[in-house]
């Protein structure tokens, strides 16, 4: 479904993917959904939604450079 964990991690990886595209933009839209999914999902401190909330920063990062 729409919030599975599962979707989730495919949301993140198509973000990595777009980083490394430089749509940064677009990394940070699928990050950001991916990281209300995990927290509702898994909770702040699964290690799961911490590596996608410290990959958000780094997008973000670009974002503002």
């Amino acid at each position: 479904g729409a919030d599975h964990p599962d979707t989730a991690g495919s949301l993140n990886n198509l973000a990595i993917l777009s980083y490394y595209e430089e749509d940064f933009v677009e990394a940070a839209r699928l990050m950001r959904r991916a990281v209300t999914i995990r927290r509702s999902r898994l909770g702040d401190n699964h290690p799961d939604t911490k590596g996608s909330v410290e990959s958000l920063a780094v997008i973000e990062s670009k974002l503002s450079s």
